[in-house]
């Protein structure tokens, strides 16, 4: 990739740029058997340049005023353009149906050992949750809850590195067209790995985020999700629309969020646009998923009680959900190809024809290991039990 013209500061220059081919970067593949360093205590306090992206978010949408006309309806056909690339691309690059496959097989299997937990998990241990829920006891709730998450956590780090690499390799798809060069499923998978370990952490860090968000929509007994919440959701969300290509382009975090920021400043109709259409999909898909499964609860005539019950019932919502997620993975890469033309559009970028870093076969990559280590480590869990 040729560096972006409009940075004015000392950031690194981008993973792809040949200039410097000694430079050792996270995540980045090396011709030797030396580890590549971790990220830097600087780097890593660079994920905190997202926050500050979803602040200035609010502040443009502040500037605009409580209902700004960029939300209306008549903008969506502003993303008209992107909509019809991403899906004329698609037609094109075959692979990118596989990619999205395979993020939807990745998703199906990180949904069914997360339920595994259910089970592991004492009948007697939720019973007495239920009561402390009848009861308003605190304790043996929040006990239960920090369990689930923890465990939900370690899913999320797990399956963000697969998500994150196809994810990435669906912009690579992108960025291979607009260079006039071939795409292939082995030249995107080799663009998408440049910069895996900052894409992985990012990929986390969102999945975390969006997480947190569908499980406090859901109904619950005391509070309700409110709008504040809701908005600064959503601006997280738009804020932080460029950064995957931005990533996938060998940016670190602070560009990533800055560049990201641009596109909002730059082109605000489409970035708005292109994140609020794929977020009325994501709604219109979610809540069909949940009526569904309500009924598929009820028509499967699911058991509300006896050993391992809870077990049971969120095995059977593996369906609907698996369903709902089959057709979003069809969605997510027209609107990672809408937003990666986007990017390309206001901040040009050329894959070179000679790559900066060497394919060598005795590469030992750290983020290779801390998820292979991970995998392992979900795989003994569930022989085991």
């Amino acid at each position: 990739m040729t560096p972006n013209q409009f940075d004015d500061t000392d950031s690194p220059p981008p993973l792809f740029s040949p200039s410097r081919p000694d430079m050792g970067d996270f995540g980045r593949r090396r011709a030797t058997l030396d580890l590549p360093p971790l990220p830097s205590k600087a780097e890593r306090i660079g994920l905190t340049a997202f926050i500050d992206a979803r602040k200035q978010a609010q502040g443009i949408f502040a500037a605009m005023g409580t209902r700004p006309k960029l939300l209306s309806f008549g903008h969506f056909s502003a993303v008209g353009n992107d909509i019809a690339y991403a899906v004329r691309l698609m037609r094109q690059e075959k692979e990118i149906f596989l990619f999205a496959a395979l993020q939807w097989l990745v998703i199906g299997v990180a949904y069914f050992m997360w339920v595994q937990v259910i089970d592991w998990i004492p009948d007697s241990v939720w019973a007495e949750v239920q009561r402390a829920l009848k009861e308003d006891r605190e304790a043996q709730n929040t006990a239960a809850s920090l369990a689930l998450w923890g465990w939900s956590l370690l899913i999320i780090a797990t399956a963000a590195y697969p998500l994150a690499l196809f994810n990435a390799s669906i912009t690579a798809a992108h960025y291979l067209r607009v260079s006039h060069q071939p795409s292939t499923i082995g030249a995107c998978l080799n663009l998408a790995f440049k910069n895996i370990g900052r894409l992985w952490l990012f990929t986390a860090l969102d999945g975390v985020v969006t997480l947190n968000a569908i499980v406090d929509r859901l109904p619950k007994k005391r509070g309700r999700r409110t709008a504040l919440e809701e908005a600064a959701y959503y601006a997280w969300k738009i804020a932080t629309a460029g950064v995957l290509p931005s990533l996938v382009a060998g940016n670190n975090f602070a560009m990533a969020a800055k560049e990201s920021v641009r596109l909002l400043e730059d082109q605000p109709v489409r970035t708005i646009s292109i994140r609020m259409a794929y977020s009325f999909l994501c709604w219109i898909v979610g809540v069909t998923a949940y009526v569904g499964a309500f009924f598929f609860l009820v028509t499967s005539g699911a058991p509300m009680a006896g050993e391992n019950w809870l077990y049971h019932i969120y095995l059977l919502l593996g369906a609907p959900i698996f369903f709902a997620v089959g057709v979003m993975s069809l969605l997510r890469p027209v609107f990672v190809i809408a937003i990666s033309k986007l990017y390309t559009d206001v901040i040009p970028v050329d894959v070179e024809d000679k790559m900066s870093v060497a394919d060598a076969e005795t590469v030992v990559d750290i983020p290779v290991i801390i998820f292979v280590t991970l995998l392992c480590f979900l795989l003994t869990l569930y022989v085991s039990s």
